[in-house]
């Protein structure tokens, strides 16, 4: 096996568990959030899984287009640095979907709350 293809095997397993773990958990706390914003329970819960399914897309398409530009890895030492920086950068991005849903969730529930 090349590096490359260990890189990709690896870099799919962290992902992947990085993707479900992360996604799950704010599936679920925030749900919470979501229904003190739209108060009935149906919406929130169609709200809640269109967040989710719009985050693994997200991920999903981030993570094919990451392993399309991988360069060739020739050495170990390689293999972990392209390691760090694909899963770092993927952490990054995750965080920043986070702060920009929760921004806007929060203006959202400012607007209605003006609105009452």
């Amino acid at each position: 096996m090349t590096y490359n293809i260990i890189s990709y095997i690896i870099y799919i397993i962290i992902t992947i568990y990085i993707t479900v773990v992360v996604g799950y958990k704010c599936y679920k706390s925030g749900y919470i959030y979501v229904l003190s914003i739209f108060i009935e329970e149906e919406i929130s819960v169609a709200i809640n899984k269109i967040l989710l399914l719009g985050y693994y897309l997200t991920n999903i398409g981030y993570v094919i287009t990451i392993i399309s530009k991988w360069k060739t890895i020739n050495t170990g030492y390689e293999m972990i640095n392209e390691l760090s920086i694909r899963i770092a950068s993927i952490l990054f991005l995750l965080a920043v979907m986070h702060y920009l849903n929760m921004i806007v969730l929060t203006f959202w529930r400012k607007s209605i709350i003006n609105k009452i």
